[in-house]
Parts: structure tokens; sequence; C-alpha cells
């Protein structure tokens, strides 16, 4: 017996194969995204307490984050540093990027500015004139 017409399945099928490809695009872009935005704030320091500052523009792909732990160590990302070795990073961030380069300095409220200071020099003798110090807001 051959079923009515108006009981047989109409239209296509539904092909969910584009939907799946576009969602774990999504979810491996967001998964990389925020490994490298941690990368940057691994390392925990007690930042500086500020009652006024700005929120750094969103361009993030010519910023140096430098770290520098209440021991003093420095970081660029999660890799140790020395002073020479962070000097010659800085020389070419600024050739490659050049007036848009840019250093954030994130460090602990008891580090002396004695410790800072070679780290500022470095970046004006490197010609990056674009410095910042991450904060916590009061």
């Amino acid at each position: 017996m051959k079923p009515p017409e108006h009981l047989k399945p109409q239209g296509g099928r539904l092909n969910l194969t584009p939907m799946i490809d576009v969602v774990f695009l999504l979810i491996i872009f967001f998964i990389v995204s925020s490994n490298m935005l941690q990368q940057d704030q691994a390392i925990a320091v007690d930042l500086p307490m500020a009652e006024t500052g700005f929120l750094p523009q969103e361009q993030q792909t010519k910023r140096l984050t430098v770290t520098v732990t209440s021991q003093g160590t420095l970081f660029v990302s999660t890799e140790i540093m020395d002073l020479e070795r962070l000097r010659r990073i800085m020389v070419d961030a600024r050739r490659d990027w050049g007036e848009e380069a840019e250093i954030q300095i994130r460090t602990d409220r008891n580090v002396h500015f004695g410790v800072i200071n070679p780290i500022l020099r470095m970046a004006a003798e490197s010609g990056i004139l674009n410095v910042s110090f991450a904060i916590e807001r009061r």
C-alpha cells in the first residue's frame, strides 16, 4: 500500500556539516586567543595601586610585556630574561614594529625603582617611547 502524499516528508534534509565546521573554528579561535592573553599574565605579581589610569588600546600585537617579580626577576611572557637579552628583544621589536612598538611593564608593588630604571633606559635607547605600567585600580 502506498502512503498518502500529505504524510511524505517535504523539502530537503538539513545539512549540519557547515555549522559544525564554523563552531569548531570558533572554538579553536577562542582557545588560541585566550592562551595568548594568559601568557602575558602568567607570572603572578602584586600590581601597584593607582587611583587614575587608562586602559591600553586593543592593538596588543605590537606590545611587549615585561614582568618584574618581587625578587627582581625579569620575564617576557613566561621566559626568564637578563638585561642584555631584554635589550636585544627591545631593539628587534623597534626594528620590526617601528614607532608602533610598545612596552608594558608589570611589576610587583614592592620592587624598587632601581630595578625598573634600566628597563626604562633600554626602552628609550632602543627607540621605544611608548611605555606603560600595569596597575590595579583602587
